[in-house]
């Protein structure tokens, strides 16, 4: 089974990270970190509406497309901001129309990390992009709070939150008939756990 957690965060040592990869260490899979990627804003050309293809060449269209494609399930974490997902996850999502229908049928699983507002409108976001690519959403979503790094690892509430994600990610990959051997985790991104910087207060 074949699974992307994908980070939001732009900072280096992110509560999101800490996340993210507390669930990827149960699950095995790959881990993207959005910050070390240039990807551009969707420019709504449509020319992925008559092509099937994003006219923007970047990381996205070229390095990340390949495996979203490739993959079974797919985990968004983003830190807070202004009650929403952080500006590199936003991107992220709206640039993915050119894989409509690619992405169907593959778990999403979301956190979010906050200091307590805003949480759920963040979370809102991402089941909407799973529910517009025709995903299968794991569960209602995680919400850590934290603000200072490191901050996640004291809010066990979360810590076991993505774990029970984990689980979940694997009960569903059973269910679809993603069997066998789990990926071990593999390196990538910046090592890193931080807080999700609430800027709406």
């Amino acid at each position: 089974m074949d699974i992307l957690y994908i980070s939001g965060s732009p900072r280096k040592k992110s509560n999101t990270d800490f996340l993210l990869r507390t669930a990827l260490s149960i699950t095995g899979g790959r881990f993207l970190k959005l910050a070390d990627y240039e990807i551009a804003p969707c420019r709504s050309c449509w020319v992925c509406l008559r092509t099937g293809q994003c006219a923007i060449k970047d990381a996205l269209s070229g390095t990340i497309a390949p495996m979203l494609r490739a993959s079974d399930a797919i985990v968004l974490g983003s830190p807070v901001y202004f009650n929403n997902v952080s500006a590199q996850l936003k991107t992220f999502m709206d640039r993915t129309w050119f894989l409509k229908g690619d992405l169907k049928n593959k778990i999403g699983g979301a956190m979010v990390v906050g200091r307590r507002y805003g949480s759920e409108s963040a979370l809102t976001a991402m089941q909407a992009f799973f529910l517009k690519h025709e995903m299968i959403p794991a569960n209602r979503g995680v919400c850590g709070i934290a603000y200072q790094t490191g901050d996640i690892e004291q809010d066990l509430e979360a810590v076991e939150s993505a774990k029970r994600l984990a689980g979940r990610i694997h009960e569903l990959g059973k269910m679809l008939g993603h069997a066998g051997e789990h990926p071990k985790p593999q390196a990538g991104g910046n090592e890193s756990r931080e807080g999700g910087l609430d800027i709406a207060g």
